[in-house]
């Protein structure tokens, strides 16, 4: 059944609509980051894959921002958390995107811009 499935086209298909819908998400995420964003977090550079890393001002704790971010029912992650180093060059926080929709994206940037303004 799997190698039919595989054979007949049917997988390859699947991979490219969600590679479509993927980019189409990071594409929302950094528009609304570049629009609500700026001069709080930088988002980087990324082609495929289902999160990047929005990189803090310097001297801002990714720790206290996940914090604040969780008050307005947001998950993301220090990098911090997948350090063994305290003493990061700058602070970030990990951006997932593939599991959410347009809307939900463009609610999270909104709520993740008055979470860094706190």
């Amino acid at each position: 059944m799997l190698r039919e499935f595989i054979s007949e086209g049917h997988f390859g298909r699947h991979l490219r609509r969600m590679r479509e819908i993927y980019a189409e998400r990071l594409s929302i995420l950094l528009e609304e980051s570049r629009s609500r964003l700026s001069g709080l977090l930088e988002i980087s550079d990324v082609e495929a894959g289902l999160q990047t890393v929005g990189w803090l001002s310097l001297g801002v704790s990714g720790e206290s921002v996940a914090a604040a971010a969780a008050k307005r029912h947001l998950d993301v992650i220090p990098i911090s958390a997948y350090s063994h180093d305290d003493a990061l060059p700058q602070e970030g926080l990990q951006l997932g995107f593939a599991a959410l929709d347009n809307r939900e994206i463009r609610r999270g940037v909104r709520e993740l811009a008055i979470a860094l303004k706190l």
